[in-house]
């Protein structure tokens, strides 16, 4: 049952994540969103300041951090609000989750086989490459089908 709701979640995130490419193709400002928001609107760094109930030197430390992403998501959500804005946080892969699972369960797969292979070409009884990638293209579907947890055991 626990894998049929992971792949569930994952195929609803692919398909939030497919709406969400055309947000991630919008590049940050240079001076940051803070900044960039606030001037757009005409507001001095006092405007923003009194509102989110601050000093003026605070706002130029949230710009500054901003810029230097060591600012924090809740600074972010309450300079957003004081700016009339949303603030939206969230991850978009560059494929999408199912995708990203599949191509690494072929990785280990194919790391598995290499291993087996060097093994058998030490006692000459090598395989064929199309042998291979059959033998890769099973290993990865067992990985799959069996959530195996080595799907994630390689670092890239």
């Amino acid at each position: 049952m626990k894998s049929k709701t992971a792949k569930l979640r994952r195929a609803q995130l692919d398909q939030q994540f497919m709406t969400a490419h055309g947000i991630s193709s919008v590049k940050t400002p240079k001076t940051g969103w803070v900044r960039e928001v606030r001037t757009a609107l005409g507001m001095s760094m006092s405007d923003l300041a009194a509102r989110l109930g601050v000093i003026k030197q605070r706002i130029e430390g949230l710009e500054k951090n901003e810029v230097a992403g060591t600012v924090t998501i809740e600074s972010l959500r309450k300079a957003a609000e004081a700016m009339n804005c949303d603030f939206v946080y969230h991850f978009v892969p560059k494929q999408g989750l199912q995708k990203t699972l599949e191509s690494q369960a072929s990785k280990v797969a194919e790391e598995i086989v290499r291993s087996s292979e060097h093994s058998m070409s030490l006692e000459l009884q090598s395989t064929s490459k199309s042998a291979q990638k059959a033998l890769v293209e099973e290993i990865a579907l067992e990985l799959l089908r069996n959530e195996d947890r080595r799907i994630w055991s390689l670092k890239k």
